[in-house]
Protein backbone atom coordinates (compact mmCIF):
# COMPACT_ATOMS: atom_id res chain seq x y z
CA UNK A 1 0.00 0.00 0.00
CA UNK A 2 1.66 3.09 -1.19
CA UNK A 3 1.65 6.47 0.46
CA UNK A 4 0.65 7.74 -2.96
CA UNK A 5 -2.44 5.56 -2.77
CA UNK A 6 -1.43 3.30 -5.62
CA UNK A 7 -3.01 -0.18 -5.65
CA UNK A 8 -1.29 -2.77 -3.50
CA UNK A 9 -1.48 -5.54 -6.10
CA UNK A 10 -2.81 -8.28 -3.81
CA UNK A 11 -2.88 -11.67 -5.40
CA UNK A 12 -5.71 -14.13 -4.94
CA UNK A 13 -5.78 -16.51 -1.98
CA UNK A 14 -5.57 -19.43 -4.41
CA UNK A 15 -2.27 -18.23 -5.81
CA UNK A 16 -0.88 -17.63 -2.33
CA UNK A 17 -1.88 -21.13 -1.25
CA UNK A 18 -0.30 -22.64 -4.33
CA UNK A 19 3.05 -21.02 -3.64
CA UNK A 20 3.24 -21.49 0.14
CA UNK A 21 4.95 -24.87 -0.14
CA UNK A 22 7.64 -23.54 -2.45
CA UNK A 23 8.18 -20.32 -0.53
CA UNK A 24 8.33 -21.94 2.90
CA UNK A 25 11.48 -23.76 1.89
CA UNK A 26 13.27 -20.44 1.49
CA UNK A 27 13.06 -19.85 5.25
CA UNK A 28 15.82 -22.40 5.75
CA UNK A 29 18.65 -20.66 3.89
CA UNK A 30 21.81 -22.79 3.56
CA UNK A 31 24.64 -21.58 5.74
CA UNK A 32 26.97 -21.35 2.76
CA UNK A 33 24.60 -18.93 1.05
CA UNK A 34 24.27 -16.75 4.13
CA UNK A 35 28.05 -16.49 4.50
CA UNK A 36 28.85 -15.44 0.93
CA UNK A 37 30.60 -12.12 0.65
CA UNK A 38 28.45 -9.50 -1.05
CA UNK A 39 30.05 -7.23 -3.59
CA UNK A 40 26.57 -6.11 -4.55
CA UNK A 41 23.20 -5.65 -2.86
CA UNK A 42 20.08 -6.31 -4.91
CA UNK A 43 17.38 -3.73 -4.23
CA UNK A 44 13.85 -3.87 -5.66
CA UNK A 45 12.18 -0.47 -5.60
CA UNK A 46 8.52 0.40 -6.15
CA UNK A 47 8.83 3.91 -7.62
CA UNK A 48 6.32 6.69 -7.06
CA UNK A 49 7.21 8.56 -10.25
CA UNK A 50 10.06 9.11 -12.68
CA UNK A 51 12.16 10.79 -9.97
CA UNK A 52 12.34 7.87 -7.52
CA UNK A 53 14.93 5.64 -9.20
CA UNK A 54 17.37 8.52 -9.91
CA UNK A 55 17.23 9.50 -6.22
CA UNK A 56 18.18 6.00 -5.15
CA UNK A 57 20.76 5.67 -7.91
CA UNK A 58 22.56 8.81 -6.77
CA UNK A 59 22.70 7.57 -3.18
CA UNK A 60 23.83 4.11 -4.33
CA UNK A 61 26.81 5.60 -6.19
CA UNK A 62 27.87 7.50 -3.09
CA UNK A 63 27.41 4.36 -0.97
CA UNK A 64 29.62 2.33 -3.29
CA UNK A 65 32.30 5.01 -3.26
CA UNK A 66 32.33 4.92 0.53
CA UNK A 67 31.96 1.18 1.21
CA UNK A 68 32.94 -0.64 -1.98
CA UNK A 69 29.54 -2.34 -2.04
CA UNK A 70 27.37 -1.67 -5.07
CA UNK A 71 23.57 -1.52 -5.03
CA UNK A 72 21.87 -3.13 -8.01
CA UNK A 73 18.47 -1.46 -8.40
CA UNK A 74 15.50 -3.01 -10.15
CA UNK A 75 11.89 -1.89 -10.07
CA UNK A 76 8.27 -3.03 -10.20
CA UNK A 77 4.96 -1.22 -10.05
CA UNK A 78 2.77 -1.17 -6.96
CA UNK A 79 -0.16 -2.85 -8.69
CA UNK A 80 1.83 -6.04 -9.37
CA UNK A 81 4.29 -5.87 -6.48
CA UNK A 82 2.68 -8.51 -4.27
CA UNK A 83 2.53 -11.13 -7.02
CA UNK A 84 6.03 -10.08 -8.15
CA UNK A 85 7.44 -10.86 -4.71
CA UNK A 86 5.71 -14.25 -4.64
CA UNK A 87 7.06 -15.12 -8.09
CA UNK A 88 10.61 -14.12 -7.18
CA UNK A 89 10.45 -16.08 -3.95
CA UNK A 90 9.13 -19.17 -5.70
CA UNK A 91 12.06 -18.95 -8.15
CA UNK A 92 14.57 -18.29 -5.34
CA UNK A 93 15.38 -14.95 -6.97
CA UNK A 94 14.14 -12.62 -4.25
CA UNK A 95 16.07 -9.34 -3.79
CA UNK A 96 18.17 -8.69 -0.71
CA UNK A 97 16.09 -5.63 0.19
CA UNK A 98 12.92 -4.10 -1.21
CA UNK A 99 10.35 -1.38 -0.79
CA UNK A 100 7.22 -3.03 0.58
CA UNK A 101 3.65 -2.40 1.76
CA UNK A 102 3.08 -2.86 5.52
CA UNK A 103 -0.22 -4.65 4.88
CA UNK A 104 1.76 -7.56 3.40
CA UNK A 105 3.92 -8.04 6.51
CA UNK A 106 1.70 -10.56 8.38
CA UNK A 107 1.55 -12.86 5.37
CA UNK A 108 5.27 -12.72 4.58
CA UNK A 109 6.28 -13.03 8.24
CA UNK A 110 4.06 -16.10 8.51
CA UNK A 111 5.70 -17.57 5.40
CA UNK A 112 9.09 -17.11 7.04
CA UNK A 113 10.72 -15.29 4.13
CA UNK A 114 11.67 -12.01 5.83
CA UNK A 115 14.69 -11.27 7.99
CA UNK A 116 13.99 -9.64 11.40
CA UNK A 117 15.87 -6.35 11.64
CA UNK A 118 16.27 -6.10 15.41
CA UNK A 119 19.93 -7.10 15.56
CA UNK A 120 21.27 -5.01 12.69
CA UNK A 121 20.72 -1.44 13.90
CA UNK A 122 21.82 0.35 17.08
CA UNK A 123 19.18 1.94 19.31
CA UNK A 124 20.50 5.39 18.45
CA UNK A 125 19.59 4.76 14.80
CA UNK A 126 16.16 3.30 15.52
CA UNK A 127 15.34 6.07 18.00
CA UNK A 128 15.52 8.56 15.14
CA UNK A 129 12.28 7.09 13.76
CA UNK A 130 9.02 8.12 15.44
CA UNK A 131 7.85 5.33 17.73
CA UNK A 132 4.43 5.19 16.05
CA UNK A 133 6.03 4.23 12.73
CA UNK A 134 8.09 1.38 14.19
CA UNK A 135 5.16 0.12 16.27
CA UNK A 136 3.20 -0.60 13.09
CA UNK A 137 6.12 -2.69 11.81
CA UNK A 138 6.64 -4.78 14.94
CA UNK A 139 5.05 -8.23 14.98
CA UNK A 140 5.62 -10.85 17.65
CA UNK A 141 8.18 -8.66 19.39
CA UNK A 142 10.39 -8.31 16.31
CA UNK A 143 10.92 -5.38 13.97
CA UNK A 144 10.31 -6.60 10.41
CA UNK A 145 10.69 -3.41 8.39
CA UNK A 146 11.99 0.15 8.40
CA UNK A 147 10.02 3.22 7.28
CA UNK A 148 10.71 4.34 3.72
CA UNK A 149 8.05 6.92 2.82
CA UNK A 150 5.38 8.63 4.86
CA UNK A 151 2.31 10.81 4.67
CA UNK A 152 -0.01 11.96 7.41
CA UNK A 153 -3.48 13.21 6.53
CA UNK A 154 -4.72 16.64 7.64
CA UNK A 155 -7.33 19.23 6.68
CA UNK A 156 -6.74 21.82 3.97
CA UNK A 157 -8.90 24.91 4.26
CA UNK A 158 -9.33 28.22 2.43
CA UNK A 159 -8.49 31.13 4.72
CA UNK A 160 -10.05 33.67 2.36
CA UNK A 161 -13.38 31.82 2.28
CA UNK A 162 -13.30 31.44 6.06
CA UNK A 163 -12.81 35.18 6.40
CA UNK A 164 -15.65 35.95 3.99
CA UNK A 165 -17.95 33.66 5.98
CA UNK A 166 -16.94 35.24 9.29
CA UNK A 167 -15.27 32.06 10.56
CA UNK A 168 -12.35 33.01 12.78
CA UNK A 169 -10.67 29.62 13.24
CA UNK A 170 -10.85 26.14 11.70
CA UNK A 171 -13.31 23.70 13.28
CA UNK A 172 -12.10 21.17 15.83
CA UNK A 173 -15.32 19.24 16.45
CA UNK A 174 -17.86 17.74 14.07
CA UNK A 175 -20.49 20.15 15.38
CA UNK A 176 -18.30 23.13 14.47
CA UNK A 177 -17.34 21.46 11.19
CA UNK A 178 -20.95 20.99 10.12
CA UNK A 179 -21.88 24.58 10.99
CA UNK A 180 -18.86 25.93 9.11
CA UNK A 181 -19.47 23.74 6.06
CA UNK A 182 -23.04 25.05 5.82
CA UNK A 183 -21.80 28.65 5.97
CA UNK A 184 -19.08 27.99 3.39
CA UNK A 185 -21.15 26.04 0.91
CA UNK A 186 -21.91 27.97 -2.28
CA UNK A 187 -22.65 25.47 -5.08
CA UNK A 188 -21.65 26.82 -8.46
CA UNK A 189 -18.67 28.55 -6.90
CA UNK A 190 -17.31 26.22 -4.24
CA UNK A 191 -18.45 23.50 -1.85
CA UNK A 192 -18.25 23.61 1.92
CA UNK A 193 -16.39 20.31 1.91
CA UNK A 194 -15.15 17.89 -0.73
CA UNK A 195 -15.38 14.17 -0.10
CA UNK A 196 -14.24 11.05 -1.91
CA UNK A 197 -16.29 7.90 -2.41
CA UNK A 198 -14.60 6.01 -5.24
CA UNK A 199 -11.29 4.28 -5.79
CA UNK A 200 -8.41 3.10 -3.62
CA UNK A 201 -8.56 5.99 -1.18
CA UNK A 202 -12.25 5.51 -0.35
CA UNK A 203 -11.40 3.62 2.81
CA UNK A 204 -8.82 6.19 3.87
CA UNK A 205 -11.33 9.00 3.55
CA UNK A 206 -13.75 7.06 5.71
CA UNK A 207 -10.95 6.29 8.16
CA UNK A 208 -10.53 10.01 8.84
CA UNK A 209 -14.07 9.99 10.19
CA UNK A 210 -13.72 6.57 11.85
CA UNK A 211 -10.67 7.61 13.87
CA UNK A 212 -12.35 10.95 14.43
CA UNK A 213 -15.23 9.16 16.15
CA UNK A 214 -12.88 7.06 18.28
CA UNK A 215 -13.61 4.00 16.16
CA UNK A 216 -11.29 1.19 15.16
CA UNK A 217 -11.38 -1.66 12.66
CA UNK A 218 -10.73 -4.31 15.30
CA UNK A 219 -12.30 -4.97 18.70
CA UNK A 220 -10.60 -5.38 22.08
CA UNK A 221 -9.83 -9.01 21.22
CA UNK A 222 -8.03 -7.95 18.05
CA UNK A 223 -10.67 -9.38 15.72
CA UNK A 224 -12.13 -7.53 12.76
CA UNK A 225 -15.21 -5.62 13.91
CA UNK A 226 -16.09 -2.94 11.37
CA UNK A 227 -19.67 -2.41 12.58
CA UNK A 228 -18.88 -1.14 16.07
CA UNK A 229 -21.06 1.80 17.23
CA UNK A 230 -18.35 4.45 16.75
CA UNK A 231 -17.68 3.17 13.23
CA UNK A 232 -21.37 3.36 12.38
CA UNK A 233 -21.58 6.89 13.74
CA UNK A 234 -18.56 7.88 11.63
CA UNK A 235 -19.99 6.50 8.39
CA UNK A 236 -23.41 8.00 8.98
CA UNK A 237 -21.87 11.42 9.60
CA UNK A 238 -19.73 11.18 6.45
CA UNK A 239 -22.78 10.26 4.35
CA UNK A 240 -24.94 12.90 6.03
CA UNK A 241 -22.58 15.63 4.87
CA UNK A 242 -23.81 14.86 1.36
CA UNK A 243 -27.32 13.51 1.86
CA UNK A 244 -28.59 15.50 4.85
CA UNK A 245 -26.53 18.68 5.08
CA UNK A 246 -25.77 18.87 1.35
CA UNK A 247 -22.44 20.64 1.85
CA UNK A 248 -20.34 18.51 -0.51
CA UNK A 249 -20.00 18.11 -4.25
CA UNK A 250 -22.76 15.90 -5.68
CA UNK A 251 -22.26 12.19 -6.33
CA UNK A 252 -19.27 11.32 -4.10
CA UNK A 253 -19.38 7.73 -5.39
CA UNK A 254 -18.30 9.15 -8.73
CA UNK A 255 -15.43 11.13 -7.19
CA UNK A 256 -12.06 9.41 -7.00
CA UNK A 257 -8.80 10.66 -5.50
CA UNK A 258 -7.61 12.61 -8.54
CA UNK A 259 -10.98 14.26 -9.08
CA UNK A 260 -11.35 15.24 -5.42
CA UNK A 261 -7.87 16.72 -5.28
CA UNK A 262 -8.46 18.61 -8.51
CA UNK A 263 -11.55 20.20 -6.96
CA UNK A 264 -9.38 21.52 -4.14
CA UNK A 265 -6.54 22.64 -6.41
CA UNK A 266 -8.96 24.51 -8.69
CA UNK A 267 -10.46 26.37 -5.73
CA UNK A 268 -13.77 24.52 -5.51
CA UNK A 269 -13.39 23.19 -1.94
CA UNK A 270 -13.50 25.30 1.21
CA UNK A 271 -12.31 22.28 3.22
CA UNK A 272 -10.71 18.97 2.24
CA UNK A 273 -8.88 16.16 4.08
CA UNK A 274 -5.75 14.94 2.36
CA UNK A 275 -2.00 14.17 2.09
CA UNK A 276 0.97 16.56 1.80
CA UNK A 277 1.70 16.07 -1.89
CA UNK A 278 -1.33 18.16 -2.83
CA UNK A 279 0.79 21.20 -1.98
CA UNK A 280 3.17 20.38 -4.83
CA UNK A 281 0.21 19.87 -7.15
CA UNK A 282 -1.09 23.32 -6.22
CA UNK A 283 2.31 24.86 -6.80
CA UNK A 284 2.41 23.36 -10.27
CA UNK A 285 -1.21 23.81 -11.38
CA UNK A 286 -2.59 26.80 -9.47
CA UNK A 287 0.11 28.55 -7.42
CA UNK A 288 -2.07 31.61 -6.78
CA UNK A 289 -4.32 29.58 -4.51
CA UNK A 290 -1.51 28.72 -2.09
CA UNK A 291 -1.61 32.12 -0.38
CA UNK A 292 -5.11 31.24 0.83
CA UNK A 293 -4.42 27.65 1.87
CA UNK A 294 -3.75 26.57 5.44
CA UNK A 295 -3.34 23.11 6.99
CA UNK A 296 -4.45 21.78 10.36
CA UNK A 297 -5.80 18.65 12.05
CA UNK A 298 -9.12 17.53 10.62
CA UNK A 299 -12.05 17.86 13.05
CA UNK A 300 -13.20 14.95 15.19
CA UNK A 301 -16.28 14.14 17.23
CA UNK A 302 -14.62 15.12 20.52
CA UNK A 303 -12.17 17.69 19.18
CA UNK A 304 -9.15 15.50 20.02
CA UNK A 305 -6.91 15.13 16.93
CA UNK A 306 -6.70 11.67 15.37
CA UNK A 307 -4.85 11.95 12.05
CA UNK A 308 -4.16 8.87 9.94
CA UNK A 309 -0.66 8.07 8.78
CA UNK A 310 0.28 5.80 5.89
CA UNK A 311 3.82 4.60 5.26
CA UNK A 312 5.74 2.38 2.87
CA UNK A 313 8.69 0.41 4.18
CA UNK A 314 11.92 -1.46 3.49
CA UNK A 315 12.17 -5.19 4.19
CA UNK A 316 15.15 -7.53 4.09
CA UNK A 317 14.51 -10.98 2.66
CA UNK A 318 15.97 -14.16 4.07
CA UNK A 319 18.74 -15.25 1.78
CA UNK A 320 20.28 -11.79 1.65
CA UNK A 321 23.94 -12.42 0.82
CA UNK A 322 25.24 -10.00 3.42
CA UNK A 323 22.55 -8.76 5.85
CA UNK A 324 24.92 -6.31 7.50
CA UNK A 325 25.69 -4.73 4.12
CA UNK A 326 21.94 -4.28 3.62
CA UNK A 327 21.70 -2.67 7.05
CA UNK A 328 24.60 -0.39 6.16
CA UNK A 329 22.82 0.65 2.95
CA UNK A 330 19.61 1.46 4.81
CA UNK A 331 21.58 3.41 7.41
CA UNK A 332 23.34 5.33 4.67
CA UNK A 333 20.07 6.11 2.89
CA UNK A 334 18.52 7.48 6.08
CA UNK A 335 21.07 10.26 6.43
CA UNK A 336 19.39 13.64 6.58
CA UNK A 337 20.67 14.79 3.19
CA UNK A 338 19.04 11.88 1.38
CA UNK A 339 15.86 12.07 3.42
CA UNK A 340 15.48 15.77 2.67
CA UNK A 341 16.19 15.31 -1.04
CA UNK A 342 13.82 12.33 -1.33
CA UNK A 343 10.91 13.91 0.51
CA UNK A 344 11.33 17.31 -1.10
CA UNK A 345 11.29 15.71 -4.54
CA UNK A 346 8.44 13.27 -3.84
CA UNK A 347 6.37 15.81 -1.83
CA UNK A 348 6.27 13.62 1.26
CA UNK A 349 7.39 14.09 4.86
CA UNK A 350 10.54 12.57 6.40
CA UNK A 351 10.50 9.32 8.33
CA UNK A 352 13.33 10.41 10.62
CA UNK A 353 13.15 13.03 13.36
CA UNK A 354 16.38 14.82 12.48
CA UNK A 355 15.51 15.26 8.81
CA UNK A 356 12.08 16.57 9.81
CA UNK A 357 13.88 19.37 11.62
CA UNK A 358 15.86 20.36 8.51
CA UNK A 359 15.45 23.97 7.30
CA UNK A 360 13.43 22.97 4.23
CA UNK A 361 10.69 21.51 6.42
CA UNK A 362 11.02 24.04 9.23
CA UNK A 363 10.64 26.99 6.89
CA UNK A 364 7.52 25.70 5.13
CA UNK A 365 4.70 26.12 7.64
CA UNK A 366 2.28 23.88 5.77
CA UNK A 367 4.70 20.98 5.39
CA UNK A 368 5.92 21.43 8.95
CA UNK A 369 2.32 21.04 10.10
CA UNK A 370 2.28 17.56 8.55
CA UNK A 371 5.62 16.76 10.19
CA UNK A 372 4.36 17.87 13.60
CA UNK A 373 1.37 15.54 13.35
CA UNK A 374 3.50 12.38 13.08
CA UNK A 375 3.87 11.61 16.82
CA UNK A 376 0.12 11.49 17.44
CA UNK A 377 -0.96 9.99 14.12
CA UNK A 378 -2.57 6.55 13.92
CA UNK A 379 -1.93 3.75 11.43
CA UNK A 380 -4.33 1.29 9.92
CA UNK A 381 -4.09 -2.21 11.48
CA UNK A 382 -1.39 -4.51 10.11
CA UNK A 383 -3.32 -7.74 10.22
CA UNK A 384 -4.26 -10.63 7.95
CA UNK A 385 -7.44 -9.89 6.08
CA UNK A 386 -6.92 -6.17 5.58
CA UNK A 387 -7.41 -6.46 1.82
CA UNK A 388 -10.84 -7.99 2.39
CA UNK A 389 -11.72 -5.36 5.00
CA UNK A 390 -10.64 -2.64 2.59
CA UNK A 391 -12.87 -3.99 -0.17
CA UNK A 392 -15.96 -4.62 1.96
CA UNK A 393 -15.79 -1.36 3.90
CA UNK A 394 -15.38 0.60 0.66
CA UNK A 395 -18.59 -1.02 -0.55
CA UNK A 396 -20.28 0.02 2.69
CA UNK A 397 -19.12 3.62 2.25
CA UNK A 398 -20.58 3.75 -1.24
CA UNK A 399 -23.82 2.16 -0.07
CA UNK A 400 -24.18 4.79 2.66
CA UNK A 401 -23.68 7.62 0.18
CA UNK A 402 -26.40 6.03 -1.95
CA UNK A 403 -28.89 6.00 0.92
CA UNK A 404 -28.37 2.76 2.84
CA UNK A 405 -28.13 3.34 6.59
CA UNK A 406 -24.58 3.15 7.94
CA UNK A 407 -25.63 0.41 10.33
CA UNK A 408 -26.98 -1.82 7.57
CA UNK A 409 -24.02 -1.08 5.27
CA UNK A 410 -21.44 -1.97 7.90
CA UNK A 411 -23.39 -5.00 9.13
CA UNK A 412 -23.28 -6.27 5.56
CA UNK A 413 -19.55 -5.59 5.39
CA UNK A 414 -18.93 -7.36 8.70
CA UNK A 415 -20.85 -10.44 7.56
CA UNK A 416 -18.82 -10.60 4.34
CA UNK A 417 -15.54 -10.22 6.24
CA UNK A 418 -16.47 -13.02 8.64
CA UNK A 419 -17.23 -15.30 5.70
CA UNK A 420 -13.98 -14.55 3.92
CA UNK A 421 -11.45 -14.04 6.74
CA UNK A 422 -10.50 -16.64 9.32
CA UNK A 423 -9.29 -15.04 12.55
Amino acid sequence: MSTHALPGGWRSRLLVAATITTIAAIAAVPAATAKRSAASISFLDLPYDQNTIPLYTSAAKAFQAKTGTSVSISQATWDVAHSKFLSLLAAHKQPDVAVFGPKWLPEFVRLGVLQPLDGYFPKSFLNNFPASLLKQLTIGGHLWALPEALSTRLMYYRTDLFEQAGIKSPPKTWKEFTADAIKLNKPGDHYGFCVQGQGDETIWYYTYFLYGAGGRYTNSAGNWAVNQPANVKALQFEADLTNRYKVTQPNPTGTGLDTAQELLVKGQCAMYFGPPWILAQMQQENPKILKNIAVTDYPTLSGKPAPLFIQDVFVMFKGAKDPQAVADWLTFWNQDKYQVSFNKTESLIPVTKTSGAAPYFKQNARIQRFVKSIPYSISYPVKDGWDTVNTEVAKAVQAAFLGTTAQKALDTAQAAIERKVKE
